[in-house]
């Protein structure tokens, strides 16, 4: 047993580092065990567990069902294999990897279970770790009915919002980013992504201005507001798909069912869910895709250059500061995008 270490939310807008014993030795023959460099925030859900701001059910990272807190929050993690089962095949001690796992010091993780991703050595763990939310739009790119050459529209340029813009652009897609706030579109325009716009009521004609007849056949809503979702439904162009990418946490009276689903009558539009959950954890036949073979896309994209997830990185701070991080992300939009803790820093 070692002492570890682990973020808990233990009450609304609180984050704090706990101690707890860990087993250290792979406890049968198809676990590894990690010692954890760096995990990163999902803003999203992450911060919905932070403030309990929420009315869709069954809380984010808490333990007990129905009571918010505590909570252990996190699902991305790269860190350093330090034990193996017997069983455990194409890993070896040492090893740098990514897995879907919260925010603490140790992790164990079954790999006929879980999807366990290596970190090629020309790759920063920094940069590897956000692979876990380039896996959260890949789910659309595998079911979509949308192809190559086809416009895409982005709506909500977060972590996983700009992942995703990156990733639909370097598949052959046109791209654009869309949201309100300057400093989110900038940041997306340093990893690449070619254009952005801000929302307004002549969305459309912006759209034309920018890519000329080509029409959005896909519209991503990734902030899970319901403005969002609204323009995301006007936007769309007969035929087309809106994919729910982000959780639409709070119910909300700002559009009636008449504005929203009228043109989804009207123009034919696929009103669908893009949950992650709908692809298997690993391959299976007659599936397409799955999120091993997403996460191990994301991985191959950010060894070659193509996606980036350096300039989203506004703060690398230590898990003892976990509070501030949080409340960075949830009041300081325009400073603060996406947090990463380093795990090298708790003493």
């Amino acid at each position: 047993m070692i002492e570890a270490h682990r973020i808990i939310f233990p009450g609304k807008l609180q984050a704090c580092l706990e101690r707890y014993a860990f087993e250290d030795s792979a406890q049968h023959e198809n676990e590894i065990v990690i010692e954890t460099a760096f995990s990163a925030v999902s803003s999203g859900s992450e911060l919905v567990a932070f403030t309990d701001d929420h009315d869709m059910g069954a809380m984010p990272f808490s333990i007990n069902p129905g009571i918010p807190y505590p909570a252990f929050p996190g699902y991305a993690t790269v860190g350093t294999i330090i034990d193996l089962g017997d069983g455990v095949k194409g890993f070896d001690l040492g090893d740098m990897v990514f897995v879907a796992k919260g925010h603490a010091s140790h992790h164990r993780a079954d790999v006929t279970g879980t999807s366990v991703i290596k970190v090629p050595e020309d790759v920063s763990p920094q940069d590897a770790v956000y692979v876990r939310f380039c896996a959260v739009s890949m789910a659309t790119l595998r079911t979509t009915a949308a192809r190559p050459g086809d416009g895409v529209a982005v709506f909500g340029l977060g972590v996983v919002g700009t992942m995703a813009a990156q990733i639909f652009q370097v598949s052959g897609y046109e791209i654009i980013g869309i949201d309100p706030i300057d400093a989110r579109r900038r940041c997306a325009q340093s990893c690449g992504v070619r254009h952005t716009l801000l929302p307004s009521e002549d969305l459309l004609t912006q759209w034309v201005r920018t890519l000329g007849d080509t029409p959005c056949k896909l519209a991503l809503e990734v902030s899970g507001t319901p403005d969002a979702t609204h323009a995301a439904i006007q936007l769309a162009s007969t035929g087309a798909e809106v994919v729910l990418i982000g959780g639409p946490w709070k119910r909300s009276s700002a559009y009636s069912m008449s504005d929203l689903l009228q043109p989804v009558f009207l123009k034919y539009l696929h009103l669908r869910s893009g949950w992650e959950l709908e692809l298997p954890e690993f391959p299976t036949s007659f599936r397409h895709g799955s999120t091993a073979e997403n996460l191990q896309h994301a991985m191959n994209l950010i060894a070659r250059g193509q996606i980036h997830a350096a300039p989203l990185r506004s703060h690398v701070l230590s898990p003892i500061d976990a509070e501030t991080g949080y409340l960075g992300l949830l009041n300081k939009k325009e400073a603060c995008h996406s947090v990463v803790f380093n795990w090298s820093n708790i003493s």
